[in-house]
């Protein structure tokens, strides 16, 4: 794994002879874990898809449904790519497959009544920025259990490592995602640099994509409900 100070010294070294790098520890830290959270978030590759979510930054969370807003905040940690909802009454609730305004225009759409205010079981699911939409609303706050991927921890310690991305990609990707930076940022920065680092980023991401395959959030629980959750999710009150 990469530590903090190993990347911070990579990036140092790609700086020295062709950038201007503000040594301070501090602002290059910023500049990593920005490229961390960018690339755990999705990158636009060549070919025009989003790459997939990171499978080391799985998470399972439980959210409770308030009694008067068909919404409930996710949680802080949530960055992208929730693909499943189990209801209190232990039934997985079918999200629709794309969680964008589309999607949510779809999932309004198909709701009973367009100011989402029917009251009943949860039966239906869709993500809108961070909050969770739901159908219906239940009578007595219940818990959800969800599924999704987070954001990465960021390295703060030198010997901190990086959250999510595997192990034999992480220098590469960082340090050209950084370099790619830097020859925009400088003042006679050269496109030569600029393409060079933007190629071997492009080449490390699809390298990555490769190994990890590109199905990051199982299709099957988007699209067949199944009677038994992988979360076991109980009723309870809100806090």
């Amino acid at each position: 794994m990469s530590t903090l100070l190993a990347l911070q010294t990579a990036i140092q070294d790609i700086s020295k002879n062709h950038y201007i790098l503000d040594s301070s520890s501090i602002l290059i830290t910023s500049r990593i874990n920005d490229a961390v959270n960018e690339i755990a978030g999705g990158i636009l590759l060549h070919n025009r898809t989003i790459s997939p979510p990171l499978p080391e930054l799985y998470e399972t969370a439980t959210v409770a449904t308030s009694t008067s807003l068909p919404y409930v905040s996710l949680p802080a940690t949530y960055q992208r790519s929730l693909f499943h909802v189990a209801s209190a009454a232990g039934v997985t609730v079918p999200p629709p497959d794309r969680c964008d305004y589309y999607g949510f225009a779809m999932f309004v759409a198909a709701a009973t009544s367009s100011l989402l205010d029917t009251v009943g079981a949860v039966s239906r699911a869709c993500v809108k920025g961070l909050k969770l939409y739901y159908q219906g609303v239940p009578a007595v706050s219940v818990n959800l259990g969800i599924m999704f991927y987070r954001k990465p921890v960021a390295m703060v310690d030198p010997t901190d490592v990086v959250d999510g991305i595997p192990d034999q990609f992480q220098t590469r990707l960082i340090k050209h995602y950084i370099g790619r930076q830097l020859a925009k940022e400088m003042v006679d920065g050269t496109d030569r640099l600029a393409a060079y680092h933007a190629e071997e980023f492009e080449r490390a991401m699809l390298d990555m994509v490769e190994f990890i395959g590109t199905d990051g959030a199982p299709t099957a629980m988007r699209s067949k409900p199944v009677t038994k959750p992988i979360i076991k999710a109980t009723t309870g009150a809100s806090k």
